[in-house]
């Protein structure tokens, strides 16, 4: 990959190992030898079931517990992973501010930074979960970070002199756009490419 692509200054890595081995302990010492971020992502959770704060609690308590466990530091932000509505999660269309709600009070709750992964589109399904919950409730905007992957650009070279200028799809209400996964490699090595603000919460372990 680093020959591929180059150093990345950060990696976004699963907590569980739902879908790909858990975040190592080796890996944390490789990202503190090369002073790499880490944007830890909870995905234990059915994709499908992203409706209502008790599921939401459920996952972000979840989150917690991992994250203690790998010697996260408070203020560090934690994603949760809100897949689009398709064949896979089709029960995603179904993502509402509810479920917003909940991940936003517990994570913050804890001392972390709450972090949302999803489209941005507006009018999409997370997007109107988003804009619900953060105009009945402002201060989820303004202390949460949102993780966009729209728009997804095709890009034979990933290397990151090649990177596109930062622009997330917006979902149409108040927010604070901070990471974008601009594209996902067609061949080998098999990673998502994104970019962040200079402000975002990473560990740096």
């Amino acid at each position: 990959m680093t020959l591929a692509l180059g150093r990345p200054d950060f990696w976004g890595r699963y907590l569980t190992d739902s879908v790909c081995p858990a975040l190592s302990s080796l890996e944390i010492q490789a990202a503190h030898a090369r002073r790499m971020g880490i944007l830890p992502i909870f995905n234990e959770a059915d994709c499908s079931a992203v409706q209502g704060r008790d599921r939401s609690t459920a996952y972000a308590l979840g989150a917690l517990a991992r994250a203690i466990k790998d010697g996260i530091p408070a203020g560090t932000a934690i994603a949760i992973d809100i897949e689009p509505a398709g064949s896979v999660c089709p029960g995603a269309a179904r993502v509402d501010k509810a479920f917003i709600e909940g991940w936003f009070d517990v994570i913050r709750w804890a001392g972390y930074a709450p972090a949302f992964y999803g489209n941005t589109i507006p009018r999409t399904a997370f997007a109107n979960a988003w804009c619900a919950a953060v105009l009945e409730r402002p201060e989820i905007a303004a202390d949460s970070y949102l993780w966009s992957f729209e728009p997804s650009l095709v890009h034979i070279n990933h290397a990151a002199r090649n990177a596109p200028a930062f622009e997330p799809d917006d979902p149409g209400c108040p927010s604070r756009l901070a990471v974008w996964q601009y594209s996902i490699t067609p061949s080998k090595p098999d990673v998502d490419v994104d970019l962040a603000s200079s402000d975002f919460p990473f560990w740096w372990p």
